[in-house]
């Protein structure tokens, strides 16, 4: 049982590091242009885009010009859930690829389409693209950003999803008809639906401003010259102080404690992005120890 336990949790911790790992990066400079919305919490924000929306800075990282959502969201309120959703309209949809900012505009969480899982229609939610955002911006920043937008690599597919009919059945107790499915092309126009509520993260984003360097950082306008991917590579190479050591050890325990495996996971994660062992061999002990 322990051996089980212990591979599952491995493995798990494996497939969250190479998911991390899929970067974006993006120079603070090129988002000087970009038009960020503003959310409120805990309501639905509606978004349509079209192929007149492309923005020319994408191409370096999508492999075209994408519409692009950009929204800015409060970072002083706690912990962040954010749900996505793209719904499939006439026979089209626009597959999602998401980004998080932190607030100097450094790339610090990168949601790939394959994050994105396809839900069919149910009450009054439609065939839709979704995928929740849990996040936990570190102290010190106002605001975090969000950016949504579609790749080459997605608008060369299309997806296959069930006929109303069969899923009218299926909500009916009755047996399906015999019909062909509908494929949906991956398009540039669709409509994007994002709702942030104040409830737990577990990934954490702006680790910078924790680090010894904090006082030395200088939050940085949208536009501004300095690159971020520069300043972000700095501080993960300065040495971390015993403060935030022990912030990661007494927070992988307390998730340990909880039962939380995958938040014990994430802050793992993180922390071995500054250097830091000691939260790895906490949680393997932990697990092995069950």
């Amino acid at each position: 049982m322990k051996k089980t336990l212990l591979a599952t949790a491995l493995l798990a911790l494996f497939s969250l590091s190479v998911s991390a790992n899929q970067s974006v990066h993006i120079n603070p400079q090129t988002l000087s242009a970009v038009q960020w919305q503003d959310i409120e919490f805990s309501k639905n924000v509606k978004t349509e885009l079209s192929a007149n929306q492309n923005q020319t800075f994408t191409r370096s990282f999508a492999g075209t010009e994408s519409p692009v959502v950009a929204y800015r969201i409060p970072a002083n309120q706690g912990a962040l859930t954010i749900d996505i959703y793209s719904q499939i309209i006439d026979g089209n949809v626009f597959i999602p690829n998401a980004v998080v900012l932190d607030a100097n505009f450094n790339v610090a969480a990168s949601y790939p389409s394959s994050m994105f899982k396809f839900q069919e229609e149910r009450g009054m939610l439609p065939n839709r693209f979704t995928a929740e955002l849990n996040l936990t911006p570190v102290s010190g920043q106002d605001y975090i950003y969000l950016l949504i937008y579609t790749t080459q690599q997605d608008l060369g597919k299309t997806t296959t999803v069930p006929h109303p009919a069969k899923i009218y059945a299926k909500a009916m107790g009755n047996q399906p008809p015999a019909i062909n499915d509908i494929e949906v092309k991956h398009s540039r126009s669709g409509e994007i639906v994002v709702n942030v509520s104040n409830e737990q993260g577990t990934r954490f984003i702006g680790l910078d401003d924790i680090l010894p360097t904090k006082s030395s950082k200088k939050m940085t306008a949208v536009g501004a010259t300095v690159d971020g991917s520069a300043a972000h590579s700095k501080a993960i190479n300065t040495p971390v102080d015993k403060d935030t050591e022990a912030y990661f050890n007494q927070a992988v325990t307390k998730a340990l404690k909880a039962k939380d495996i995958n938040k014990a996971l994430n802050l793992v994660n993180e922390a071995e992005k500054l250097g830091l062992k000691s939260p790895r061999q906490i949680f393997l002990k932990n697990v092995n120890s069950n």
